[in-house]
């Protein structure tokens, strides 16, 4: 096997392992001028409702949550553009009342 051939063998195992250990969103919520949609799976009313007030408090115009399965948990997880405090009280109140039962894929 010549040099070339190797490297994009390496390259392509290199993508399938990255891809393989990507996390599933159970759920995301797409936020676009301060307003919260559901893109993928399903997510509450009061859900949505806590993310367009916390963007309307905070002037956050665009984003992303998304909901991935932590074992038997649904942790949240967050764009790099959101900010540390809107993460923080997000997932304070996930820990209140989000959904904790055995996640499903969407």
């Amino acid at each position: 096997m010549d040099p070339v051939q190797l490297l994009a063998l390496i390259g392509c195992i290199f993508v399938a392992l990255l891809l393989a250990s990507r996390q599933q969103a159970i759920f995301v919520v797409r936020i676009r001028q301060g307003r919260a949609e559901g893109v993928r799976g399903t997510v509450t009313p009061a859900f949505l409702a806590e993310v367009e007030q916390l963007c309307a408090e905070q002037g956050i115009q665009s984003g992303e949550v998304r909901g991935v399965a932590r074992g038997r948990r649904i942790a949240l997880s967050f764009s790099g553009r959101l900010p540390r405090g809107f993460c923080q009280r997000l997932r304070n109140w996930w820990a209140m009342s989000g959904w904790t039962g055995r996640p499903t894929r969407a």
